[in-house]
């Protein structure tokens, strides 16, 4: 199978393995040359760097802070103590899972009793993959594609000549039967047996209506199976933005951790602070409410991330006890310089949507065929081929002869006692019956053409009908092709737009880090208050939540996009690893 120039600029452009897209097979028609996307990875930038040697007591990204795993099987959550340390979402491995161990592996099938499945590590590529595998609504499609298989299996079956035997015993016996035939003075013998052994075949050498039917069955399928692509990428996309976002509420609760620790600095400096007469106690009240209400936003904060990891267990189909490798940074992969027109002409090639558009279409101008089926001639082929005997005719023909033999003997030695010097020749006894019987074969051709005089109409509504199912589909079918391209464009905005505000986010989280530090202290030499440095605290807390969410943004968007091209391999379009 040659590898197709689309699916290999596909590939180039979302910097997938070309072993993920060589499946694309010369059935797609690619475009014969596109240019190869230019790709330019941005410098990489510390989170740390905030012009300023002395370490930050402030809230950091969760790649600073080095994760402490918690077991997955703790049964109540940790409360925040004065100085708690991060942790990542209960049961993750605190590094990621190695490139070739689990997504070469082969996905297994279902075993044991249902809801006692051993747990599982996933990284966000083999997330993708399982679920790709094991998600029962892509499960339920599969098993739909089987049936609609079946049915056209069964449809297209009828156009081929059939074969079949028979091996056939008749025994029959009766007493006092008159019989149908009694009129006619012929009794039915009251002692019958048959046996008959035949090969026999039909053949519908034409019949319009059959072939039509197993031709749109084939077209039913070929549109379950472009759905099932379709809901794979949906299921793909859903499954990326859940793994990312558990990643971000790991960071949210490293973030929340480092709040509270913040807090608790800023409690002992009022402590301090008021026993040398500097502040007022009331600041160590404010201090003390505000430590309270960090520790209880980390308490949610975990209880979120745990129920996260077991939500995207559940969409996957995995075991409820599975967990997942979180990458301690936000991937950021450079976007594509692709332009968008290529980009939409790589899709209107690919994408499942135009495809099972194209296959309805299909079906309905077979449907406005199908109305004059009745009006095509059929030509039956039929014939067959065998043995057949009857043994019980075969004794009675027996008894017969057997009576006429010793009848004529009988009247010889009759002849020879009244006249014993006339030479009589002696009678020559007929033979016993021929058990053998000779093979029967028959051969029929049957043509039928039959034409209704007057239908009342009935065939121009059906004609009607289907030729507005025709206009509803190719409609459809341009919708599609508009939509496609207007999916690409938006997927394609979304990224330059998450990119953006990536930057910003992250010039905002590294100036929100500098002023919380500084305002702690000033807060320690009391030159701010305590109002001043918990609120430029909160500032730099949410331009971290921000700079989180523009991250998963940003490669949720990626992500999307690379869907949106409709790679041949689905899960390779989640796969960051080397990136």
């Amino acid at each position: 199978m040659t590898r197709s120039p689309g699916a290999i600029a596909l590939a180039l452009a979302l910097m997938l393995p070309v072993s993920a897209v060589a499946a694309a097979g010369s059935a797609r028609s690619t475009p014969t040359a596109l240019p190869v996307p230019d790709f330019t990875p941005a410098p990489a930038e510390s989170p740390e760097s905030s012009g300023s040697t002395e370490p930050s007591p402030v809230a950091v990204p969760a790649a600073a802070v080095e994760p402490t795993p918690a077991s997955p099987n703790a049964s109540t959550i940790p409360e925040p103590a004065g100085s708690p340390q991060a942790v990542v979402a209960p049961g993750s491995s605190p590094s990621p899972l190695p490139p070739t161990a689990p997504s070469a592996a082969p996905l297994p099938g279902f075993s044991g009793v249902p809801g006692a499945r051993v747990g599982r590590t996933f990284d966000g590529y083999f997330a993708v993959a399982y679920a790709l595998q094991h998600a029962p609504t892509l499960l339920a499609q599969r098993a739909t594609i089987t049936s609609d298989d079946a049915t056209y299996t069964r449809d297209r079956a009828v156009e081929f000549p059939t074969l079949g035997g028979t091996l056939q015993n008749q025994i029959q016996k009766s007493s006092n039967v008159s019989g149908s035939f009694a009129q006619f003075g012929i009794a039915p013998v009251n002692n019958f047996s048959q046996n008959t052994a035949q090969l026999q075949s039909t053949y519908n050498l034409f019949n319009g209506g059959q072939q039509l039917v197993a031709q749109q069955a084939r077209r039913t399928t070929q549109a379950a199976q472009y759905e099932l692509r379709r809901l794979e990428e949906q299921t793909a996309i859903a499954v990326s933005n859940a793994f990312y976002n558990l990643a971000a509420l790991q960071e949210v609760v490293v973030l929340d951790s480092n709040d509270v620790r913040y807090q608790q600095a800023l409690l002992d400096a009022a402590l301090a602070s008021e026993r040398v007469g500097r502040v007022a106690g009331v600041d160590v009240l404010r201090a003390q409410v505000a430590l309270g209400r960090s520790s209880a936003v980390l308490v949610q904060a975990r209880v979120d991330e745990r129920n996260a990891s077991e939500a995207l267990a559940v969409q996957i189909g995995a075991p409820i006890g599975s967990t997942f490798a979180l990458p301690k940074v936000l991937p950021e992969p450079p976007k594509p310089k692709t332009s968008s027109a290529e980009l939409g002409t790589i899709a209107k090639l690919n994408r499942p949507e135009i495809l099972e558009a194209k296959a309805n279409f299909d079906a309905s101008k077979l449907g406005d065929a199908a109305v004059d089926n009745d009006l095509r001639p059929t030509v039956q082929l039929g014939g067959s081929f065998g043995s057949q005997v009857s043994p019980t005719s075969l004794v009675q023909e027996q008894q017969q002869i057997d009576a006429q033999n010793a009848a004529a003997l009988a009247s010889y030695l009759a002849e020879r006692q009244l006249f014993p010097n006339v030479p009589f020749p002696p009678p020559v006894p007929i033979p016993p019956v021929n058990r053998q019987r000779p093979g029967f074969w028959q051969f029929n051709v049957t043509s039928t053409f039959a034409a209704p005089l007057y239908d009342y109409g009935q065939r121009a509504a059906l004609h009607h009908a289907a030729r507005a199912a025709i206009d509803a589909a190719l409609a459809s079918l341009y919708n599609a092709y508009d939509a496609v391209v207007a999916d690409v464009d938006a997927a394609r905005r979304n990224l330059d737009s998450a990119d953006t505000r990536l930057g910003i986010a992250k010039q905002s989280a590294r100036l929100g880090r500098e002023t919380a530090r500084i305002a702690q202290l000033q807060y320690k030499n009391g030159l701010v208050s305590f109002t001043d440095a918990t609120q430029t605290q909160q500032t730099a807390l949410s331009a971290e939540n921000d700079l989180i969410a523009a991250r998963v943004t940003y490669v949720t968007a990626l992500i999307r996009l690379r869907v949106a091209l409709a790679p041949a391999d689905t899960a390779a379009a989640a796969d960051l690893r080397n990136l």
